[in-house]
């Protein structure tokens, strides 16, 4: 399930609005950003460290979806894309913070996007198979 590119252009909004908040001359003591999506009705909450509600976004497609797997594919997308525009390059946050998906209790399901000068963090779909190629290789390899 996709997202409309009006309802992706929304969301990107919303969470450029909320990241402007933190292009100040002092820096903030926020670690993470945490994606909360309500499935029954469709809200997204963005918050910071102490629950506080930085963002909040209504996508209409997600009501009654219960997939986090939908949400994560999504805003992982999202959040690259922006990250790679430099849309998070100014913001006075001490580094490595991240964003995370939320589950209704707060607790962490999975991140998705690490902002570090020096941290990747590699989806699963980029490693599907790699255990296979790699053994393949290193039996190749060793015949030789």
């Amino acid at each position: 399930m996709s997202l409309s590119r009006e309802t992706q252009t929304r969301l990107q909004e919303s969470i450029e609005k909320m990241a402007k908040n933190f292009v100040t001359a002092e820096e903030t003591r926020v670690t993470d950003f945490f994606i909360k999506v309500n499935g029954e009705n469709g809200d997204l909450t963005i918050m910071d460290d102490d629950d506080n509600s930085l963002a909040r976004v209504h996508i209409i497609e997600w009501e009654g979806v219960h997939d986090e797997r939908v949400f994560e594919k999504e805003l992982r997308s999202i959040l690259g894309k922006m990250n790679e525009a430099g849309t998070f390059d100014n913001l006075n946050i001490a580094k490595p913070y991240s964003f995370v998906l939320v589950d209704d209790d707060s607790q962490p399901i999975v991140d998705l996007l690490i902002v570090d000068d020096d941290t990747l963090i590699l989806s699963a779909d980029l490693l599907e198979g790699f255990d296979e190629e790699m053994n393949a290789f290193l039996k190749e390899l060793l015949e030789e």
